[in-house]
């Protein structure tokens, strides 16, 4: 083989071995990134839900009035 074919023959392979690398390890740690709640999430969740119950107390003592 040439050093011109032998160099292109590397750049190819590099080309499709950083795609799969890509593909398989970068793409997991997106995916479980996504998975895990943040604690940001996780705090607003909860005040969501405190407001919620907060309302639905709300409510009750108007239905019971």
């Amino acid at each position: 083989m040439s050093k011109k074919t032998t160099n292109l023959l590397g750049i190819v392979i590099a080309i499709v071995a950083g795609t799969y690398f890509n593909l398989m390890l970068c793409n997991t740690c997106i995916t479980e990134a996504e998975d895990t709640p943040s604690v940001e999430n996780t705090e607003e969740v909860a005040n969501n839900s405190l407001l919620a119950e907060k309302k639905n107390e709300l409510q009750n003592l108007d239905k019971n009035n």
